[in-house]
């Protein structure tokens, strides 16, 4: 790290205000690498957190999708090398600022490291990690369907999934890798369906056409036209989304068991409305650099070779460019609190910040 300058810029977030600063730049650790960030992107848990889990005088770097190159490995890293093309998912909820995104220079684990092609922008990578994982861990760990190659994935034919929220920006990756592993996609979505489409869901439910929860679920279950269908996934998971679709569910299913994956815990007093049938699962991306990191490491690889692929490549989310690169990112963050972000991603470029550049 010798030719590394000592010290970065990095926002610092808390609940009520995002600091621009100076640390050190961190030295990775066994098992690490250190990425000197291109482009990074946001997801609404960069406010989420902040604001429900640091107390009032607290503030760290949030973000947790980069892309950019190699800096340095920590000791026992082999698979990557100084100045390779990477994108990774970086520790959350680790309040410690070596892991934030919203800074030049990250630390993040070899395991939620993936090479990029050079086919693949920085700005398009940045998108993946977080996102991307968690439409995996939710599908082929939480729900338990096998995943695209597994031995049994013939299995999943004929069957169906419902996706509620098909086009944000964890959905865009869940409906791509369903259609992956052969399911029918019923997707849920409002004003950016057609996304959702492009993306390969067989057949899109507008809520915004349906009065009430219960002509929802009617057309949820019309829209699956009788295939077998035990899970769904809820991308939104907020207002009574998880209990909804337990309900359509329940009528798509009877007596048989159905299983429903959140990204949020569901309020015991909608849980206590659920169907005797139906469970929940809840997704948390966070398991993938612990209990769940043999399937999330394996399968960022995939992604990887999915990416490189001429005839069906994996399509990263759509980028929305803040201009003024890491200054940013408290517009950002409030874009985000505001629910004024659909069908697309807010990505920083670090060589956008004016900040960094030396005054005239």
């Amino acid at each position: 790290m010798s030719s590394l300058p000592v010290y970065q810029i990095s926002y610092l977030t808390s609940a009520s205000v995002t600091i621009r600063t100076k640390l050190p730049i961190p030295t990775p650790g066994p098992g690490e690498v250190l990425i000197a960030n291109a482009a990074v992107a946001a997801n609404p848990k960069d406010w989420k957190v902040p604001h429900w889990s640091y107390a009032p005088d607290e503030a760290y770097v949030e973000g947790s999708d980069v892309a950019g190159t190699v800096a340095a490995v920590g000791e026992g890293v082999t698979e990557f090398a100084i100045g390779q093309r990477v994108a990774a998912f970086p520790k959350m909820l680790a309040l410690e600022n070596k892991w934030g995104a919203y800074q030049e220079y990250t630390v993040a684990p070899e395991a939620t490291t993936f090479p990029i092609p050079d086919k693949t922008s920085f700005e398009e990578a940045s998108t993946i990690p977080l996102a991307g994982m968690t439409g995996a861990l939710g599908l082929f760990v939480m729900l338990g369907i096998p995943a695209p190659g597994s031995a049994d994935v013939a299995s999943n034919e004929g069957k169906a999934l419902v996706l509620n929220g098909a086009s944000t920006s964890v959905g865009a990756f869940t409906v791509q890798l369903a259609k992956r592993a052969g399911l029918y996609v019923v997707g849920i979505a409002g004003a950016s369906k057609a996304l959702a489409l492009e993306l390969g869901a067989d057949i899109v439910v507008d809520y915004r056409e349906r009065k009430d929860e219960a002509s929802l679920v009617r057309a949820i279950v019309a829209a699956t036209g009788g295939r077998p269908t035990p899970w769904a996934y809820d991308a939104i998971s907020e207002g009574g989304s998880a209990l909804m679709l337990a309900r359509a569910l329940a009528e798509l299913n009877k007596e048989n068991p159905a299983k429903v994956t959140v990204l949020m815990p569901t309020p015991e007093a909608e849980k206590t409305q659920f169907p005797a049938t139906v469970t929940d699962v809840l997704t948390y991306v966070g398991t993938s650099y612990t209990e769940d990191e043999s399937f999330a490491a394996p399968f960022y690889r995939q992604i990887s070779r999915w990416l490189a692929d001429e005839k069906e490549p994996f399509i990263p989310n759509r980028v929305r460019i803040m201009p003024n690169g890491l200054d940013d990112v408290a517009e950002g963050l409030a874009l985000l609190l505001d629910k004024k972000v659909h069908g697309e991603k807010l990505v920083y470029r670090i060589k956008d910040t004016k900040s960094l550049k030396p005054k005239a």
